[in-house]
């Protein structure tokens, strides 16, 4: 009888062991699953961001069509300015010269429209703070500009959606479309500066908009865009780092230097140009370098910091 007992208590004692390793059993899997569960989520959480990057650069050269009022500007406007034949211009010091003098005078005229539209949206936020309300031409204009940066349309526009407005209507330093325009061109002397006065890589993506790069992958559908003159494409280029998402950085650091009165430099700037190559921090290096090595930021003239730092 009472090894009877005993052999119960020992199989009850099993049993009871049994289902203690099979619950912790169950728990460990269900930790495991969870772990793995959140591994896959960071993977595909990296996948995304990673993917998210490489739309960025992909878009950051994507060079848009120039607005109506830009086109009709163009043409009341026409450059009488010659482009010089760098290739033939064989003193290096000589050639950077003639570089930089035929490139400025384009950054100051487009810098100086913008300036002219800040000063405007400054009137325009004046106006709202005496609490007059806004004509139709303004707010229409508004509307236009609005939709150019990538932004939503307001029947009524607020002084918030103003100063939203200021990030992206703001100047870029000489220093940097200098220093990024000698990179991209070659100092004016690439296939794409000579036949197609591209100075700064744009892309486009209709056919025959511009010139096929030789080294373009198999599938891929860019071309370089074609612009009629180098003004063109400095308007474009300028365009392109205020309305891109793709440099939301840079503005950032703009919009910064604003706020604390300090100027705009290419210095500051050329760090919001992570997406401007696949290259990355080393192409940033190399502009950077372009400015310091050449003393680009004496090309830089400064005005009223509020509305117009060059």
């Amino acid at each position: 009888m009472e090894r009877k007992i005993l052999w119960l208590i020992s199989f009850a004692l099993i049993f009871i062991l049994w289902l203690k390793i099979e619950s912790v059993g169950k728990l460990n899997e269900n930790n495991t699953s969870q772990a793995s569960s959140g591994q896959v989520s960071s993977e595909q959480s990296s996948n995304g961001e990673a993917e998210e990057e490489a739309d960025l650069q992909d878009q950051a050269n994507l060079s848009g069509e120039s607005s109506a009022e830009e086109k009709d500007y163009f043409k009341k406007h026409p450059v009488t300015t010659k482009t010089p034949d760098f290739s033939a211009i064989k003193d290096v010091n000589e050639r950077k010269q003639a570089f930089f003098s035929f490139i400025k005078p384009f950054v100051d005229e487009k810098n100086a429209q913008i300036l002219r539209q800040r000063k405007r949206l400054f009137s325009l936020l004046a106006t709202l703070k005496k609490g007059d309300s806004l004509s139709a031409k303004d707010k229409a204009w508004l509307s236009d500009l609005r939709s150019s940066s990538g932004l939503d349309k307001v029947d009524s526009p607020s002084a918030d959606d103003i100063k939203q407005l200021l990030n992206y209507v703001d100047i870029v330093p000489s220093s940097l479309v200098l220093a990024q325009a000698a990179n991209e061109s070659a100092w004016g002397t690439s296939r794409f500066a000579t036949d197609g006065n591209n100075y700064f890589g744009q892309w486009c993506f209709r056919k025959g908009c511009g010139l096929v790069p030789e080294s373009r992958d198999d599938g891929a559908a860019h071309e370089v865009r074609k612009f009629n003159d180098a003004r063109e494409s400095v308007f474009s280029y300028i365009d392109n780092l205020n309305q891109n998402a793709a440099y939301k950085k840079l503005r950032a650091i703009r919009a910064n230097l604003r706020k604390d009165h300090d100027p705009i430099t290419g210095l500051a700037l050329v760090h919001g140009l992570d997406n401007y190559s696949q290259r990355g921090q080393a192409y940033v290096d190399e502009i950077e370098g372009l400015i310091e090595y050449n003393k680009l930021w004496r090309f830089n003239t400064q005005n009223d910091p509020k509305v117009s730092v060059n």
